[in-house]
């Protein structure tokens, strides 16, 4: 082979190099193509790779972004004032409340980018994401929650007596006459005699000597009333009869940091067991006067906030 020959298949093989690096390299390059949805003609861009497609994330330009292209996020607030503040600092002419009326965890969500309703002109093309809203969690008061929490539950005589005590300031001493008519008729439907304050604190003490006494008799009066006769040897007490009045009723908030008190009427219960007596208290309808604080406090939600409000749940969002 010649000098030339030889510079010929060298420079001949660096041109088969270039070209075979050329050729992976398009093979190994990754392009950029757009997938159009036949639906409604939206475009999806994706990388082509010898591996397959990946669709490339639309939130893969955030970190890029002045500004983000929605308000997205949940505030929680703790106070109904503060809620509708923030309502009506954020709102829109399409924004939604949704209340939930759970008895044991009401609460209230806003929900700013709601979609718009079908009056709206091509309203299917504002269809909102609903990704910013506001949140609230009604906080039950402590006086509720104790009196539901005891309520139809059966308690030793000193359990029950030391209870009455712990919150006789949420006895009331009206007189039947003054309740709603349907307490009126409640009460009325069965013969209930109503125990006052200062009868409380009388049956809870009697209760508190007489915790370990042996109990003699117990009957029902003419009234309805239950009187208990106890063994006084066993005690301090005097042995006197304790008479048990049928009803009593309370008056508290059915939410913390509320002004307004609700009317519940309890009945006395007993049962004689081998144990001795066991007493306990049932609330008559308390889903109604939730039912009452609830539909109030949603009415000042709207009427301070203009906007409407579903009871219920709002859509999923997809992740």
């Amino acid at each position: 082979m010649t000098e030339t020959d030889s510079h010929t298949v060298a420079d001949r093989t660096g041109e088969l190099m270039e070209t075979a690096f050329n050729v992976a390299g398009e093979h190994l390059r990754a392009n950029v193509e757009t997938l159009t949805d036949p639906r409604d003609g939206s475009e999806a861009p994706f990388v082509l790779t010898r591996d397959g497609a990946t669709v490339v994330r639309s939130d893969a330009f955030d970190a890029y972004r002045d500004f983000p292209l929605h308000r997205t996020g949940t505030a929680s607030l703790t106070q109904l004032p503060s809620f509708i503040a923030l309502v009506n600092r954020f709102k829109l002419s399409h924004s939604a409340i949704f209340a939930s009326d759970d008895f044991s965890s009401p609460s209230l969500t806003a929900i700013f980018d709601y979609h718009p309703d079908n009056s709206a002109v091509d309203a299917a093309a504002f269809v909102q994401s609903m990704r910013h809203r506001a949140s609230y969690a009604f906080p039950l008061s402590k006086e509720w929650q104790a009196w539901i929490g005891k309520d139809a539950k059966p308690m030793g005589m000193g359990d029950f007596a030391r209870f009455i005590e712990d919150h006789i300031v949420d006895i009331s001493a009206d007189p039947a006459d003054q309740f709603a008519k349907s307490s009126q008729d409640f009460v009325q439907a069965n013969r209930g005699t109503l125990a006052t304050p200062s009868k409380l604190v009388e049956i809870s003490r009697g209760l508190q000597v007489y915790e370990r006494a042996v109990i003699k008799e117990a009957k029902n009066l003419s009234t309805g009333e239950a009187q208990f006769t106890f063994d006084s040897e066993h005690t301090d007490g005097d042995g006197k009869p304790l008479t048990l009045p049928t009803m009593f009723s309370i008056t508290i908030p059915v939410f913390a940091r509320s002004a307004d008190a609700f009317r519940l009427i309890a009945r006395f219960r007993y049962r004689k067991t081998g144990e001795g007596l066991v007493f306990w208290y049932e609330l008559w309808r308390p889903d109604l006067t939730f039912e009452t604080a609830f539909n109030e406090a949603l009415d000042k939600v709207s009427a301070e906030t203009g906007l409407p409000i579903y009871t219920g749940a709002p859509e999923q969002v997809r992740a």
